[in-house]
């Protein structure tokens, strides 16, 4: 018979101190990551809830309008769009597009997104839609144009003039701000 190997870490020359000075590193580093972390990464942001003013602390994939994130499937659109009642609020379906309509003025489209190979990769807020929406957008829907927009987020990383609209473009191209004269919308795409 063999006798079983001992594994005493004093033997091999690691003391109980060396152990547990490597056992508190790595809780640290852990600990660091989990309250960094969220400070780091962008909040959720439900356009028809959340207060969030300034365009660092969201990502336009967080962006979601009643509940419908890019990103999302089909069956997620039907559950929480097409299939429920949300009051004021009139659905059609139009193609590829969900738009929302409000009831009380519904000629023209307030809201809605656009589903592609079976996910939301378009979500698109008009001014129309300014009542319900709440935080930053709220106030560029509102606002007086361009230069108010610009003063609300800061500077855009690039803009598209046009004789009938401009376009400034956020995160990337992500969200695009879209003034078509006294209109606005607000565009969250998927990107590239």
């Amino acid at each position: 018979m063999r006798a079983a190997k001992s594994y005493n870490l004093l033997e091999r020359g690691c003391g109980m101190a060396k152990w547990l000075s490597g056992l508190r590193a790595a809780v640290r580093a852990c600990a660091l990551v989990i309250l960094v972390a969220p400070a780091v990464s962008a909040e959720p942001y439900e356009l028809t809830e959340s207060e969030v003013m300034e365009l660092e602390k969201f990502n336009p994939s967080d962006v979601s309008l009643f509940g419908i994130k890019l990103g999302d499937s089909e069956a997620k659109v039907k559950e929480h769009l097409i299939k429920i009642k949300i009051p004021g609020v009139r659905v059609d379906v139009q193609d590829v597009f969900v738009m929302l309509y409000d009831k009380r003025n519904a000629s023209n489209v307030m809201a809605g997104v656009r589903l592609m190979d079976g996910k939301v990769d378009y979500i698109f807020i008009t001014q129309r839609f300014a009542h319900l929406t709440t935080g930053v957008f709220r106030l560029v829907l509102r606002g007086e144009g361009i230069d108010e927009a610009r003063k609300l987020l800061g500077k855009e990383e690039f803009a598209e003039d046009q004789t009938t609209f401009t376009k400034l473009n956020y995160k990337g191209g992500m969200m695009v701000i879209l003034f078509s004269g006294r209109d606005i919308t607000v565009e969250f795409n998927a990107g590239a």
